[in-house]
């Protein structure tokens, strides 16, 4: 199953979209955004990033373009952009924000138990 450069430019597309869209990812060539992108994906959907990636450097080269699976190379690219699409930006955002503040409160009540053990060992309580 040979895929065509046409074929492979539109999956690409499509998945510079959704990076664009759903992780800001706008500056850079499609294999540095990919490799950003990367980071946001589960490890079964790295593994198909990986293969997109693949077919997108086979399908310059004419012999190796026959050897592209256009079928597989599509069904990984959608199950990409599907996981993409579902993502909520703000969502994370939030999550992250309260983590860094869950941490801090955490690290201010050591501290304040770290201080309280101090004067009370120093006998100033």
């Amino acid at each position: 199953m040979m895929m065509a450069e046409q074929d492979i430019g539109g999956v690409i597309a499509r998945l510079e979209q959704v990076f664009d869209d759903k992780l800001k990812l706008r500056r850079g060539a499609f294999d540095v955004r990919a490799a950003r992108a990367r980071k946001a994906l589960p490890r079964p959907l790295r593994a198909d990033l990986e293969k997109v990636m693949a077919a997108r450097r086979m399908v310059g080269h004419p012999r190796q373009a026959r050897l592209v699976d256009g079928a597989a190379v599509r069904r990984s690219a959608d199950r990409i952009e599907t996981h993409l699409r579902g993502l909520d930006l703000t969502n994370r955002r939030k999550g992250a924000a309260l983590s860094l503040l869950a941490s801090l409160m955490i690290d201010a009540l050591v501290v304040g138990a770290v201080v309280l053990g101090l004067l009370l060992w120093r006998g100033f309580i």
